[in-house]
């Protein structure tokens, strides 16, 4: 009995299954019909458009009051503050150009309606342009005042940094050649300068320069702006580009911290770097405890020299330098061929001025030893004694693992360039007056700006990316429902957790 009714059992949820199935079969069939059939689709005149964005600008924008200093700017005609808004709004949705915020901003009245505009030429936004790019330095000034006195933005330790954009252009007084960290040595371009607050991860300066200026000459100019925010003992954390003794000098005559990096002179190798033992150093923990790092202090009397060994950097710069060295091996037989038969080598390893003559020889023999000796005592030849070794220097006491630890949070900084460059989309421009580029650049600083502000508000966006913030502005909509009466019922859609937490304050979970 128990084995007969155990295969009943069976039989029963086996039909189940099978009606389960075909129920969801013909529900499905009914769906694909529904949605095929043109008659079940009756036209609205509901409207739905993205709002998410505009709004969290505009919300932005009223916290650090900027709506009063942008209209001050401008008298007549159109808000300047509501085009901005539409221009920064524009930068974390499609960032196309400016004629097509233009095409964007009046095809769609209710967009112009949240931003209190009416419809305007396209002349309007390259103006608004011009005019932010002129007053620049006003409307910074105006965020770094605000942003320390309202919202407890320290500026206790600030990170500098410089980088630049290239231009498809002719060069000019802005636009020029220089050291291109864009990889594009090919295009004249211009430096940009951050500031960085530390503990709130909100970006406090910016300046542009010309694209010949180099990292030393620029320090002056970004540490200028962001003087009036400064306290007196703050610090600042740069790299090795900007160390110089006109700029240590600076900060020391007003009163100012810095941790910057340094470059290993022959002095460090012969007294310190030469009779290294990890023994005699000190272990400097790192957090990563797959890291072997040691370090030492050397006091003098204005500033204090951080020296530190890396074991992980020392093994990473000999295996590169190893592989750097096999593909020189594999090139040299038919190079030395070449300066045997006396032909004339490679381009790369010519001068290509006509009154110079370089002169090529091998400088060890290749016969009589096998590639891997020939690599080994090559791989000899090149250390120098600084492989592995790495030095900061500061005029405040830190330990070793405070220096290290506050130079590698200065890596937060280069990210926010990331950010510009590759989510925001800082160039191309796609404007070549000198007054509308500085705009341009400005608009992505303020879009910055409003990602920072919202992750400074709501810790749990703190490591999401920049991406996935701008998508789910971008996602939230508002739909028009307009009843047969001409009355608007508003609708918002497209709720995620992100969007939720910035409008709602809260996480749905």
């Amino acid at each position: 009995m128990p084995g007969k009714f155990s295969t009943f059992r069976t039989q029963i949820s086996h039909l189940i299954k099978i009606k389960c199935l075909q129920w969801l079969y013909f529900i499905e069939e009914k769906m694909q019909t529904l949605l095929k059939t043109q008659k079940n689709i009756k036209p609205n005149q509901n409207k739905t458009f993205p709002i998410g964005t505009i709004q969290t600008v505009k919300n932005i924008f009223e916290e650090l009051h900027l709506p009063l200093v942008l209209d001050e700017l401008k008298h007549c005609g159109h808000s300047l503050c509501n085009l901005i808004t539409g221009l920064v709004s524009y930068k974390l949705t499609e960032d196309l150009s400016v004629k097509h915020c233009h095409t964007w901003m009046n095809n769609n009245p209710h967009l112009l309606k949240e931003l209190h505009l009416e419809p305007f030429g396209k002349d309007a936004l390259y103006r608004g342009l011009g005019t932010i790019g002129m007053n620049r330095h006003h409307i910074l000034h105006h965020l770094l005042l605000t942003l320390r006195n309202q919202f407890d933005v320290g500026m206790d330790m600030v990170f500098m940094d410089w980088t630049s954009i290239h231009f498809e252009a002719q060069p000019h007084d802005l636009i020029q050649y220089g050291y291109s960290r864009d990889h594009r040595p090919d295009r004249p371009q211009v430096t940009i300068g951050l500031a960085q607050d530390q503990r709130s991860q909100i970006p406090i300066g910016l300046t542009i320069q010309p694209g010949n200026t180099n990292d030393q000459t620029h320090f002056k100019h970004t540490y200028h702006q962001i003087k009036p925010g400064l306290r007196t003992g703050s610090c600042l954390i740069f790299d090795a580009g900007a160390t110089g003794s006109p700029n240590l000098d600076l900060l020391v005559s007003d009163n100012m911290r810095y941790l910057s990096r340094m470059k290993l002179n022959k002095s460090d190798v012969q007294k310190h770097l030469n009779t290294f033992n990890k023994e005699e150093w000190t272990q400097v923990v790192t957090g990563n405890k797959d890291e072997e790092v040691y370090g030492g202090k050397l006091m003098f009397p204005s500033r204090i020299k951080y020296l530190y060994f890396s074991q992980t950097l020392y093994d990473d710069i000999l295996m590169n330098r190893r592989k750097r060295l096999e593909q020189d091996y594999d090139e040299a037989p038919s190079l030395r061929k070449n300066i045997e038969l006396k032909k004339k080598p490679r381009k790369k390893y010519r001068n290509s001025n006509h009154f110079l003559f370089t002169h090529i020889s091998y400088t060890f023999p290749l016969k009589g030893m096998s590639r891997e000796e020939a690599i080994d005592r090559a791989l000899q030849q090149s250390i120098t004694g600084k492989e592995g070794f790495f030095s900061l220097v500061s005029n405040k006491d830190f330990s070793l693992h405070e220096a290290l630890s506050f130079y590698r949070e200065k890596d937060r900084i280069e990210k926010m360039f990331h950010s510009m460059k590759n989510e925001i989309h800082l160039r191309p421009t796609r404007v070549w007056n000198q007054e509308e580029i500085y705009g341009s650049i400005l608009i992505a600083f303020l879009a910055q700006l409003v990602i920072s502000m919202l992750r400074y508000k709501h810790a749990s966006l703190r490591r999401v990316s920049t991406k996935f913030i701008m998508q789910s502005l971008k996602n939230f909509a508002l739909t028009l429902i307009i009843g047969k009466n001409g009355l608007q019922r508003r609708v918002f859609s497209n709720f995620d957790w992100i969007n939720t937490l910035i409008f709602y304050g809260k996480d749905p979970g």
